[in-house]
């Protein structure tokens, strides 16, 4: 078998002939951060960027701009990001529109969404779009979004923080810690306020999740940026080491457990190959830091803490090359982990400074720095000319089970490696050179996601029907750029076609035409850059019908409402300024309004709706303190035992977010009728509006 393995390699020599890396600027550059989904049960459905036919999300599957992911009744998801969390209900769809390392803007269609942001940096922030408005948040907090089953209103929870909401026409409305929103219009004309009082399973099961981020070991020694090293605490050990210092050991594993074995590759733009594990703590560590063999031990060495790592698809070497020779498809593909100080070589379109930046932000520095960088700049030269850096040793090459091969017609079907896994003689592959861009191999529908059970639920095809209103110009799903390029011309995306811009100008408010409108010097979204907003476009009225009530998982609290007054209505003439392809930000927005009202009216708005506060002396609304939610006992772990499909929660107290839910509640006017107080529910005082949550036109 060993040597028909060896006979048939040659395919890897594609590699030599993919397109040369880019020495220009980062604007071609994957992004540095991605999300995974790090929690499933039930029925979650994935359809990633471009394709029509959606597949079964996988745990720790990677995701990325243009990825959609649908629950099913009585099903959860969660995605990490490394500085935030969001979580889907069941009976939910939601996706990503953009997410790069300032944006991660999400279209939430129908059910209820979750977001827990912990950190920001500086330019960073989050957006949700839903039928009704959009919610932008640039600060941490912890925010629960609900769409009515007919799609006509919103309510935006806030437990704690501060965030903004865009409505059509300019309308922006801050919202505040303690408060519930319920947006029953586009213009944002009616809103209904009340105080946060009970809560469902659904914010237990989110409070409890939010519980492995306070006080975990792997804080000390991995940065907070690093997706997925929550888990590392419970599923392993921290040991120093005199080489690398803190060392990371996986609990439970065999004796013939080796990394990148226990899961499948799947084909994920820009980056193509990646690799998706089947454990549960099976992300930072084969995303992010290197692999050492100690002491007959495999261990991960994480990256600089101080430094913001840079996400890696799968950090290892494809064995391969010139002198080989078999059939496409049916001959085998073979890898092994890079160890600590070793140069990992990207397979997809880079520029010099990604080159680096990967490669230094995920190497343990045990030396000098400016030694680490020469390092890289030499293999750099190599790289760029698709040469193999001569007389390079690999530590882990030679370890025994380290390396690992299958068929090429497995690979690209994202079959089980463990599984299918070809016995070789691991010494036959010594002489054979490593892949100096990795591997290039076409994919097929099996690659970019497992197909679903027939026995489950139809999925629409081609993605989500309901439209979602949008501050921010989507960005082009990966799938749509020209192959081996992480970023394409604007004028060639065509967006999707189910968002409208607020704010619009041009006739059809759509992301396509906005972004061909008004371009930017580079063909780049103006959002990259921190604190500028992305060029928004057209909007069409979509005010709520008369009589129009929302449904019953929707059900309105004791209505507080306010309604503009006609003088208070947001004007219908914001027009971006002439050469100016962005509108500037909350604070820019409302200090240029406040500068065009005469000196008289300057002190009835806020500045900024970050650091507002109450004039001395004036009496602050009552309201009631936010829900103490129920953090139910997390099942502790019992180390890994092998592919899973993620940790399948108790479901007998599980009531899905519908009927059951009893939502935030004002007290009732005092007229007769009325049932008393049951349960956990509690009434209080309809709160009056807040100074700092006037609608601001």
């Amino acid at each position: 078998m060993a040597v028909a393995l060896l006979a048939c390699a040659s395919f890897l020599a594609q590699a030599q002939t993919q397109p040369p890396v880019d020495d220009g600027a980062a604007a071609g550059d994957p992004p540095s951060r991605v999300a995974r989904l790090s929690y499933r049960a039930g029925d979650v459905g994935l359809l990633p960027a471009g394709e029509k036919d959606w597949g079964d999300a996988s745990l720790n599957r990677p995701l990325t701009t243009g990825d959609r992911l649908s629950t099913g009744n009585g099903a959860r998801a969660e995605l990490e990001l490394g500085d935030g969390t969001l979580r889907m209900a069941d009976d939910s769809d939601a996706g990503f529109l953009t997410l790069n390392d300032q944006l991660t803007q999400v279209e939430l269609t129908q059910g209820t969404l979750n977001l827990s942001v912990r950190n920001l940096a500086d330019g960073q922030s989050y957006e949700i779009d839903t039928p009704t408005l959009a919610l932008v948040v640039d600060q941490p907090g912890t925010y629960r979004v609900d769409i009515s089953e007919d799609g006509k209103s919103t309510r935006i929870t806030d437990f704690d923080g501060r965030a903004t909401i865009y409505g059509e026409g300019g309308a922006q409305r801050l919202v505040t810690g303690g408060r519930s929103y319920e947006v029953a219009d586009a213009s944002l004309n009616e809103v209904t306020i009340s105080d946060i009082s009970g809560g469902d399973d659904f914010d237990a099961w989110c409070s409890s999740r939010d519980q492995r981020y306070a006080q975990t070991a792997s804080s000390q020694y991995v940065s907070p940026d690093v997706v997925g090293a929550q888990d590392l605490d419970q599923y392993g050990n921290w040991e120093p080491d005199t080489d690398y210092g803190q060392v990371w050991y996986p609990a439970a594993v065999g004796v013939d457990w080796a990394p990148y074995r226990t899961g499948h590759w799947a084909y994920v733009g820009p980056w193509g190959w990646s690799w998706v594990d089947d454990a549960p703590w099976g992300f930072a560590p084969y995303h992010y830091g290197r692999w050492a063999h100690i002491r007959g031990r495999w261990g991960w060495v994480p990256g600089p803490i101080g430094v913001r790592p840079v996400y890696a698809p799968a950090l290892v070497a494809f064995v391969g090359g010139p002198g080989f020779s078999v059939s496409i498809g049916s001959g085998p593909i073979g890898w092994f982990p890079l160890g600590p100080g070793e140069i990992y070589n990207p397979w997809y379109r880079v520029s010099r400074g990604y080159y680096t930046n990967v490669n230094i932000s995920n190497i343990y520095l045990r030396h000098d720095r400016a030694e680490m960088i020469r390092a890289i700049d030499d293999h750099y030269r190599y790289f760029h000319d698709g040469r193999a850096m001569p007389n390079e040793r690999f530590a882990n090459r030679d370890v025994p089970r380290a390396f690992t091969a299958m068929a090429g017609h497995d690979f690209v079907a994202a079959r089980d490696a463990q599984r299918h896994m070809v016995a070789v003689d691991p010494h036959r592959f010594a002489s054979a050179p490593v892949a100096p861009r990795g591997i290039d191999i076409r994919p097929q529908q099996a690659s970019f996601a497992p197909p679903r059970p027939a026995n489950l639920r139809n999925l629409p095809a081609g993605g989500f029907q309901r439209e979602v209103v949008a501050r921010s110009v989507p960005a082009a799903p990966f799938a749509n750029r020209a192959a081996g390029v992480a970023s394409a011309p604007r004028a060639s995306f065509q967006g999707p076609t189910n968002v409208r811009m607020l704010n619009a100008t041009g006739p059809s408010g759509r992301p396509g035409n906005a972004a061909r409108a008004m371009p930017s010097p580079t063909g780049e979204r103006a959002a990259s850059a921190p604190g500028v907003q992305s060029p928004v476009r057209g909007n069409e009225s979509a005010a709520m019908r008369p009589g129009e009530l929302p449904s019953a998982r929707f059900a309105r609290p004791q209505p507080v409402i306010e309604r503009a007054a006609p003088a208070e209505r947001p004007a219908t003439d914001n027009q971006p300024r002439p050469g100016v392809s962005y509108i500037p930000n909350a604070a820019e927005d409302r200090a240029a309004r406040m500068r065009s009202q005469p000196p008289s009216s300057q002190n009835t708005l806020p500045s900024t709706p970050r650091f507002e506060r109450a004039p001395s002396g004036a009496q602050e609304p009552r309201y009631a303190q936010p829900p103490q939610r129920v953090v139910p006992q997390q099942p502790q772990g019992q180390g890994y035992q092998g592919p899973q499909r993620g940790y399948e929660p108790p479901r007998n107290g599980y009531e899905p977010p519908r009927g059951g839910y009893q939502p935030p509640r004002a007290n009732p006017p005092p007229n007769g009728g009325q049932r008393e107080p049951q349960g956990h529910e509690e009434h209080h005082p309809a709160p009056p509006p807040r100074r700092e949550e006037q609608q601001h036109p």
